[in-house]
């Protein structure tokens, strides 16, 4: 019997029905991927966790290892900056050569003893060595910072007692005490024996100038009053000690209204100053070879030998040098041409050191039209020795005719042997022998010198006929003095 067919049909096995299979996979990947996104969320979130924890754990160990580094180099830098303030302080207060104080520290200690309640009694000195320019230019300035340096160690075992011992420049010291006036003769008995320098035994002597303190205001005052001190030792010879008096103060105070007023001359020169001229004769018939050219400030109401020092102290010497040599061969054009008549000029170390001296004498001869025979040039003792670099250059005029004369010889230096290497020509014998006894060894042995170089030979300051008779005798050459003329101006030299 067959069965009738169900209403409801059984739905067949899922295997067998690959649509419905689709289906169902559909809603399970649907499914599915809408966890896939949580999970994946919460993982990475786990990781990115370990990441940052990781990631800070590191962190925390660099900024550990940084911040000890940053320690050790702020430490550093601290003890580097700490090292370095003391150093520019250092700087600040001591001369880096000898390790003394120098010119701030001593100024500040002088000021604290003006301003403050300090005991009376206080002394200022101030020390120059003697000759040390001659050291750093023969053997150099390391030479002369490790002299320095000896001499820093002998002032300090000198006065072991002193407030300030300081190195103000160069080779000028400064000393400040207190109490009785120290005994400075006790200070250049320890400087005098020889240093031993690059292999060589160097000799110095000092000048000091001493103040009290006393009505000074303020440091710039007391040191100015030790200078002027120290100033006077040198213009006296050197090798001494001078303390300080008030009429130092009114010298100083002549000296600059000197100076004030010979460069306001120098302006009008030709209204402010002349010329005088002293003849110099030939022994044998008397008769007027050359003049020498004297300069005079009328205007000024001044004596050469006031003015002149003012002159050479400010460097005002090089212009009126120049004016007198530009005057004299001007004055002097005429006397050559018809008498054969020469003129004779002074030259300072000032003008020696101008670089163009040898050109602008030669200008001055062409612009005046005196020949070079014509002129005569002197030049001192110390001026000839010491710059023996610049008096080479002489040579170049002595090859043109302009002749060259060693001024007071006889007075600067005991040794005659460098006579030889100079390019002179003449050697003017200084009126100390001629006052002191004509017919005297030393004068023989001059002019016996002098003849065995060939040199011509002048003896200043004659004012005896006897003096005239003797150096004739003794075959002095030439003599100038008082007892031919005095020196006067130009109209009047052959009136």
């Amino acid at each position: 019997m067959r069965r009738k067919p169900s209403p409801y049909p059984r739905p067949a096995p899922m295997m067998g029905r690959p649509s419905t299979l689709l289906v169902v996979a559909g809603v399970f990947l649907i499914a599915f991927s809408a966890s896939v996104p949580a999970m994946l969320h919460q993982a990475l979130s786990g990781f990115a966790m370990l990441v940052a924890l990781g990631a800070a754990g590191a962190a925390v160990l660099l900024v550990r290892q940084r911040s000890g580094r940053l320690e050790q180099s702020l430490a550093s830098s601290s003890a580097r900056s700490k090292g370095l303030e003391r150093e520019l302080r250092q700087r600040a207060t001591r001369d880096p050569v000898t390790g003394l104080a120098n010119r701030r520290q001593l100024t500040a200690r002088l000021d604290a003893v003006l301003t403050g309640a300090s005991p009376p009694g206080v002394t200022v000195a101030l020390l120059d060595l003697d000759g040390f320019k001659d050291v750093n230019d023969t053997l150099g300035h390391a030479a002369g910072d490790e002299l320095l340096k000896q001499v820093s160690h002998r002032l300090r075992a000198a006065l072991p007692h002193a407030d300030v011992l300081a190195r103000l420049g160069d080779d000028e010291f400064a000393v400040v005490w207190r109490g009785a006036d120290h005994s400075f003769e006790d200070v250049f008995a320890h400087l005098r024996p020889s240093y031993p320098v690059a292999g060589r035994q160097v000799h110095l002597t000092g000048s000091a100038g001493l103040v009290a303190v006393g009505d000074q205001r303020s440091s710039a005052d007391v040191l100015r009053d030790a200078d002027l001190a120290l100033d006077a030792a040198k213009t006296a010879g050197k090798d001494r000690i001078v303390r300080f008096e008030p009429d130092l103060r009114a010298a100083a105070a002549r000296h600059h209204e000197l100076a004030a007023g010979l460069r306001r001359a120098l302006v009008c020169a030709d209204s402010e100053f002349v010329l005088h001229y002293q003849p110099v004769v030939r022994l044998g018939d008397e008769r007027v070879t050359a003049v020498e050219a004297l300069l005079r400030w009328p205007a000024g109401g001044v004596p050469p030998l006031t003015f002149i020092p003012v002159a050479e102290a400010t460097g005002l010497i090089v212009p009126l040098g120049w004016w007198v040599l530009r005057r004299a061969c001007t004055d002097a054009r005429e006397w050559f041409e018809r008498d054969g008549v020469a003129v004779t000029v002074n030259v300072s170390g000032h003008q020696l050191r101008e670089q163009d001296f040898v050109e602008r004498v030669l200008a001055v001869l062409e612009e005046t039209g005196l020949p070079p025979a014509a002129l005569v040039l002197e030049l001192t003792e110390s001026v000839l020795v010491d710059d023996a670099e610049r008096t080479a250059r002489l040579g170049r005029l002595r090859e043109r005719g302009v002749r060259i004369a060693v001024d007071d010889f006889g007075t600067g230096y005991s040794s005659l042997a460098y006579l030889v290497h100079l390019p002179v020509d003449i050697l003017k014998i200084d009126r100390t022998f001629t006052a002191s006894g004509v017919d005297s060894t030393l004068m023989r042995v001059i002019l016996q010198l002098a003849e065995g170089l060939s040199l011509a030979t002048v003896a200043e300051g004659v004012e005896t006929t006897a003096q005239a008779a003797a150096l004739r005798s003794l075959g002095c050459q030439y003599a100038q003095g008082y007892l031919y003329s005095r020196p006067v101006p130009a109209g009047s030299l052959f009136a």
